[in-house]
């Protein structure tokens, strides 16, 4: 069932091209990178439900959120080849080491973006797992 539903929540590339991205992904530290496009209906969907606020977010302070377009990312040097949007790549010191493909829910978001976190040291304090109160204020 989770790979049925999986498979609705990846968008494949198409050839439009989305708006350019002024800033670079730092070679050093941690990231969260969301490779998007335009006119991708899942896209759009992740920023109204958690690109709003996620770098107010304790996971978003651990990992700032870099945004590429599929089509243009340059920027960004030693990831494996990006097919779906949204694809998430969790980036330290200039290289991938982690991978969220596709958007289902907030909470299977959060769900699979902290176990990746917390392999790279990050402590969630007793979060809840479902997003609801990750506001810093």
């Amino acid at each position: 069932m989770a790979g049925l539903m999986l498979t609705f929540a990846l968008v494949p590339s198409v050839t439009s091209q989305a708006a350019s991205y002024p800033s670079k992904v730092p070679a050093k530290g941690i990231s969260l990178i969301m490779f998007e496009q335009e006119a991708c209906p899942y896209c759009e969907i992740w920023d109204e439900n958690i690109g709003v606020s996620y770098n107010m977010t304790r996971e978003g302070k651990f990992a700032p959120l870099k945004k590429v377009d599929i089509h243009n990312d340059a920027d960004v040097a030693n990831v494996k080849p990006v097919i779906f949007t949204p694809t998430f790549v969790l980036y330290k010191d200039g290289k991938e080491v982690g991978r969220l493909t596709g958007y289902i829910s907030d909470d299977f978001f959060w769900g699979m973006l902290n176990p990746m976190l917390k392999k790279l040291g990050y402590r969630d304090e007793g979060q809840a797992s479902s997003g609801a109160g990750r506001a810093l204020n």
